[in-house]
């Protein structure tokens, strides 16, 4: 799900050397502090069922903490109870996780009950529960969302629906509204070329104007968002973009995008596809692809190089913006031995750190039946510090959830990081 959508910045220091003329010696310059690193929080959703609807815990970390041997929540909230009351109440299985651009509210799509949950950062209440609308392709089922670059709406990825649906947001006063009349209903556009239009995350591009939706089923569309209703202004068909696509991030104009491949019920494979020519000429290119027990699904930004996250193989992926290529084993250092399973990617403010949701022993969504894909034996989060600029790292630490209160299982999912302003 997903992850960061511009390319982020790298921060050179310059040396200057000074000098006066004559033979006198320049003076030594003041000392200088360095700054502190960003203040933020890291926020995790559990997707285990917390009451007999449904729920989920959220777990929110300080930074400063997750250097600890073994580093607490600060705050753990109970999302079955913390909705109660709220708009269309308590949402099942909570998939995804993000944030408005001014970071004082969270954003949960809920992908088994159909809900789209706000969750105000400084309190940490459940301010706004919005049910989405099915559809032909069945019930809504929210997959990811993102908050519009003026923080003005949330646009909604509803599987289920076969729809793209667009909230109305006042953030500053909590005021969330489903704007039906923006509506995209994919199912309207479905042919040989797009079998399955099941949106799958909404990715804006770098100036903001488009977001690109991958397919379930396979192709991508470009797509006016700030249109009502929201209209298509490109596409990709599946032979140019392979089914179950998962996660996108973009690199100045190019997007960067993941596809699962195969069968929905049967196969894997790995492929990492790169999208030029945006928004109104997409062309997309094949970067990597294997096939067997391997399945590409979060990629994310870190330094020059995207890393693309494989949950079956137990492997991080880091590739330069030419497609080379070198794997990480996750099962190492601390995690040596283990399954780690991991799934959404988020990296630190100060690009020291990648931090993975791990998949526990009973997964919830997204495991094939008889394959177990998604199957680990951590059911936390691992900790991961960054080498050479983002070329390389090592498995720092990891994070084992508890059984919170109320659930039977583990499952961590969606992850995402807070700056704190």
């Amino acid at each position: 799900m997903g992850i960061p959508s511009r390319i982020s910045p790298v921060l050179a220091t310059l040396a200057i050397v000074a000098s006066c003329g004559g033979r006198a010696a320049a003076p030594n310059p003041a000392p200088t502090e360095t700054p502190a690193p960003p203040s933020y929080e890291l926020w995790v959703v559990d997707q285990g069922e917390t009451t007999p609807t449904g729920g989920g815990t959220l777990y929110i970390y300080k930074g400063a903490d997750l250097a600890a041997a073994s580093p607490a929540p600060a705050y753990t909230v109970n999302l079955g109870e913390a909705a109660l009351g709220v708009g269309d109440g308590i949402g099942k299985h909570g998939h995804s996780i993000t944030f408005n651009p001014a970071m004082t509210h969270a954003v949960i799509a809920y992908v088994d009950s159909g809900h789209v949950q706000v969750i105000r950062a400084s309190d940490r209440k459940v301010v706004a529960s919005i049910k989405m609308t099915a559809g032909p392709g069945g019930p809504a089922a929210p997959h990811a969302t993102a908050v519009t670059p003026a923080g003005d709406a949330i646009v909604v990825a509803n599987q289920g629906g076969k729809r793209l649906q667009r909230i109305t947001a006042d953030f500053k006063n909590d005021v969330y509204k489903l704007d039906s009349a923006a509506d995209l209903d994919l199912s309207l556009l479905e042919d040989v070329d797009h079998p399955g239009n099941l949106p799958v995350i909404p990715v804006f591009t770098p100036d903001g104007r488009y977001v690109y939706v991958p397919m379930r089923g396979g192709g991508a569309y470009v797509i006016d968002y700030q249109a009502t209703p929201m209209k298509t202004i490109a596409t990709l068909a599946k032979a140019a973009i392979g089914p179950q696509s998962c996660c996108a991030t973009f690199v100045k104009d190019t997007v960067w995008t993941t596809a699962q491949g195969g069968a929905t019920t049967t196969t894997t494979s790995f492929n990492l596809y790169q999208v030029t020519g945006l928004p109104d000429k997409p062309v997309a290119k094949k970067i990597l692809s294997r096939i067997g027990n391997v399945e590409s699904h979060s990629v994310i930004l870190v330094g020059q190089y995207l890393w693309v996250a494989d949950r079956f193989a137990n492997t991080v992926d880091i590739v330069d913006q030419t497609g080379d290529a070198r794997t990480l084993n996750l099962a190492s250092g601390p995690l040596a031995g283990r399954d780690p399973a991991p799934d959404i990617m988020a990296l630190s403010p100060d690009a020291s750190t990648v931090f993975v949701a791990l998949r526990g022993k009973t997964p919830v969504t997204s495991n094939i039946k008889g394959l177990d894909n998604a199957v680990g034996d951590v059911g936390g989060f691992a900790i991961l510090s960054v080498k050479d600029g983002g070329r390389d790292a090592t498995v720092s630490s990891f994070v084992s959830l508890p059984l919170a209160a109320g659930a039977s299982v583990v499952d961590p999912h969606g992850l995402r990081v807070r700056l704190v302003r």
